[in-house]
């Protein structure tokens, strides 16, 4: 039987084109849930920035591993937040985010920041804008990223600017830090080691789960780690060629509800 189910959302649940899951796809994990699997998010959003999941679940790993939430008596849906427990978190140490926050201030790079409690973006530029919406980032709210540095703590950091520019501006300051980018448009930074496997063994750790009684899907360079880490780990068909090789089975895209196609035929369950 498995146990848990863990599901990254752009990509993988949520089409690029869309936006919005399949019902075949709802369906399959309502399946997955009824005969008693646990059901988790997993994702590099902040929590205040998932409003595509229709589904209930058990908890939510966010930030790419930052922020770990599990949530009270049983499952909810995201709009109840505040059954969503936070159970571990791993914030940027507090004068490294500072030091990032007035070089982002001193340069007027358009970035975006998450705190414990949302997302903030700064110096946006229309062309940025235009990117943002164009991969189904969450919608810009406008917000002073070197106050909230200052005052809140800062989970990761999201610096609009080209490789070189990354090497250049912020190579003073990332010790104990990582960054990481899917595209020359940007790049994340984290703390150092971050990565999803993290909030994945904190919640098995919770609920006394081995991980060979998992599965996980994913479409993404940080989604590697967790479909290795799990027992099966199923890969969409967009992926690159990375991820499908980090992965146990790929299954169709997420436009082509990927994940209940995997799960009816794996499982035995109807779409």
């Amino acid at each position: 039987m498995i146990k848990a189910a863990f599901f990254d959302i752009d990509g993988t649940l949520v089409p690029y084109d869309t936006r919005h899951i399949s019902q075949t796809d709802c369906e399959a994990i309502d399946a997955l849930r009824g005969q008693g699997t646990l059901v988790f998010i997993v994702t590099g959003r902040h929590i205040c920035d998932i409003d595509n999941i229709p589904f209930p679940v058990n908890g939510a790993i966010c930030g790419n591993g930052a922020l770990t939430y599990i949530v009270k008596d049983g499952c909810a849906n995201f709009h109840e937040r505040d059954r969503f427990v936070l159970v571990e978190d791993h914030p940027v140490p507090r004068q490294q985010a500072i030091d990032i926050a007035r070089i982002i201030a001193e340069n007027n790079i358009p970035a975006a920041a998450s705190t414990a409690t949302r997302t903030l973006f700064d110096h946006i530029t229309l062309k940025t804008s235009e990117f943002i919406q164009r991969v189904n980032m969450p919608s810009p709210r406008n917000g002073d990223i070197l106050e909230a540095a200052l005052k809140e703590r800062i989970y990761s950091f999201c610096p609009f600017v080209s490789p070189e520019e990354e090497e250049t501006l912020f190579k003073d300051v990332l010790s104990e830090l990582d960054t990481s980018r899917w595209c020359n448009e940007y790049c994340d930074i984290n703390v150092k080691g971050l990565d999803k496997v993290l909030g994945i063994k904190k919640i098995l750790g919770t609920y006394h789960i081995e991980p060979a009684d998992i599965i996980a899907f994913g479409d993404g360079i940080n989604d590697i780690g967790m479909l290795k880490f799990a027992g099966c780990g199923i890969a969409m068909g967009t992926a690159d060629d990375a991820v499908k090789n980090s992965a146990d089975y790929i299954t169709a895209s997420a436009s082509d509800s990927g994940v209940s196609k995997w799960l009816s035929s794996f499982l035995g369950k109807a779409r």
